[in-house]
């Protein structure tokens, strides 16, 4: 661990958001390999609005979130990790009172190419692009930054760019190509003031930039070429096809040329959401289900009674109730429990697969059908408008929480030093219905004051199995809650971590509605 990067406590610090630059800080230092800033901060960066977008392997991906998940056991951070897309995922960091907010994006690929839009560049092409030559923060405080006549507006990106020293920035030339694809690709006004912020940023470094002094192998007349493009963009009111050919053929023989890139494919295939995964997301957006999960002592049962108390419009059900209240389980497992003295939970580790299937039908006819069967019945929503509450869960008639997930029945000996996946769990899991899943996170030392039933080893094994099981999920929404001193603190917690769902549906609600007919 870097001390110079440890956390400080929340209620200590006068400044909250600084803790969430130092926990992306710590993150980072845990990931192998060299990390991109796509779009370098801006000086009037708010981390309530804006987001940051870097670029990275899938391997550094993954290792980066399991860094935020030890951050969250060790009680620093709350974070949430969505994903619906195979090439990005979001990471938000919360301090511990959920009072500031890091939004990442987290991207694998660029596939923003104006003329190949069924294309994209693997993050491994750009990366290697990279050298160990001269920073860009030291390249725009030196002396021929000042010559050039970089200003005030500058030096404060800068500033904002040093919040994040263990990102680096791709070469100005790539840099600049990039910004130009996208901007063909999304079609985006050149004439706003964050954009023309982001094309000054960019055709400045691109002029301060000397190929020799970072050892880079460049064709003299492309990038002389390149040059005059970045002398014009910043007077242009749009983005012209001659910029967006040159920047892309530019591009191609730029990546082509790096030493480490020769013989391997620059573009691949766009990979694309598929029908089943768009069912899912649709699912998941109209029929929310939470699902509570984590270690036996956890605390599991008192936060679900406490987000039914606080949200008396949601229904909470025992994951067990999909398979338990089966006649067919009662009759074979009274069965077992006469002849061999088995007692259920034995039964269940032995028919894990079964009784997954069984719960798996169960739960996809509660959340699809009008009616849900495992709740009471109760009076529908008056205002079907209002479908986020100012708590951040939704007021729906079929909104429903989960006391632990139908997938975790796939982990079997949970309580034992070795837990382990059911054989077949990863194919079984494909059709488990998708969920917002919570998992309460603590230390061993935190779940023995509360319940003696797992060990160290047992315990830590079983977190992580959870987490992985989550985040296999397809579209993937997992909230990592960090240990919280009661259960009313921690379903305030929840509540506040969701409560950007109602950006969703904002223009549903009635000030939305108002802009609109002022409009």
């Amino acid at each position: 661990m870097h001390s110079a990067f440890r956390l400080i406590s929340v209620d200590s610090s006068s400044d909250p958001a600084s803790c969430l630059f130092a926990a992306i800080n710590e993150l980072l230092r845990a990931v192998e390999g060299r990390v991109v800033l796509l779009r370098p901060l801006t000086a009037c960066f708010d981390g309530q609005r804006d987001d940051i977008d870097l670029l990275l392997s899938e391997s550094q991906r993954e290792q980066l979130l399991r860094a935020a998940f030890a951050q969250c056991k060790r009680g620093r951070i709350h974070c949430r990790i969505q994903s619906s897309s195979p090439t990005k995922a979001q990471l938000i960091l919360w301090t511990i009172d959920c009072s500031q907010k890091l939004m990442i994006d987290l991207w694998t690929s660029f596939d923003q190419l104006a003329r190949r839009r069924e294309c994209c560049i693997p993050a491994e092409r750009l990366l290697k692009t990279l050298t160990e030559a001269v920073p860009d923060a030291q390249i725009y405080n030196s002396d021929a930054a000042r010559a050039a006549g970089v200003g005030a507006n500058q030096s404060h990106l800068g500033r904002a760019n040093e919040k994040i020293p263990a990102l680096r920035q791709l070469p100005p030339d790539i840099d600049l190509c990039l910004l130009i694809q996208h901007l063909a690709t999304k079609r985006r006004k050149v004439t706003t003031t964050a954009v023309r912020e982001r094309i000054a940023r960019a055709c400045e470094r691109l002029a301060l930039w000397s190929p020799e002094q970072t050892s880079q192998d460049v064709l003299h007349d492309p990038l002389a070429a390149l040059r005059v493009v970045a002398d014009e963009l910043p007077r242009t009111i749009m983005v012209t096809p001659k910029f967006i050919a040159l920047s892309y053929d530019y591009l191609l023989q730029r990546l082509m040329s790096v030493p480490s890139n020769r013989g391997l494919p620059v573009f691949e295939p766009r990979r694309r959401r598929g029908p089943m995964i768009e069912l899912r997301r649709t699912v998941l957006k109209h029929r929310p289900t939470l699902a509570v999960i984590g270690s036996d002592g956890a605390g599991k049962s008192s936060v679900v009674a406490a987000l039914t108390l606080r949200h008396p419009h949601a229904t909470s059900v025992v994951a067990k109730k999909f398979y338990r209240r089966s006649l067919t389980y009662q009759f074979i497992s009274g069965l077992m429990k006469r002849l061999r003295g088995t007692d259920r939970g034995m039964f269940d580790e032995n028919t894990a697969p079964l009784i997954t299937l069984r719960a798996i039908a169960a739960a996809w006819i509660s959340m699809c059908l009008p009616f849900n069967p495992w709740s009471k019945s109760r009076p529908s929503v008056a205002d079907k408008q209002i479908l986020i509450s100012d708590h951040g869960l939704s007021e729906s008639l079929h909104f429903t929480i989960l006391d632990r997930s139908i997938s975790s029945f796939l982990i079997t000996n949970r309580k034992s030093d070795t837990p382990n996946q059911t054989h077949g769990a990863t194919w079984i899991e494909s059709f488990v219905p998708p969920v917002t899943s919570v998992l309460l996170t603590l230390s061993h030392s935190d779940l023995t004051r509360r319940k003696q039933e797992m060990s160290a080893p047992g315990h830590d094994t079983y977190q992580r199995m959870l987490f992985e099981q989550a985040l296999r999920q397809q579209p993937t929404d997992l909230i990592l809650l960090a240990n919280l001193p009661s259960t009313q603190a921690a379903a305030k917690a929840i509540c506040e971590l969701l409560r950007d769902d109602r950006q969703s549906v904002e223009p549903l609600t009635e000030t939305a509605g108002a802009r609109k007919v002022a409009a």
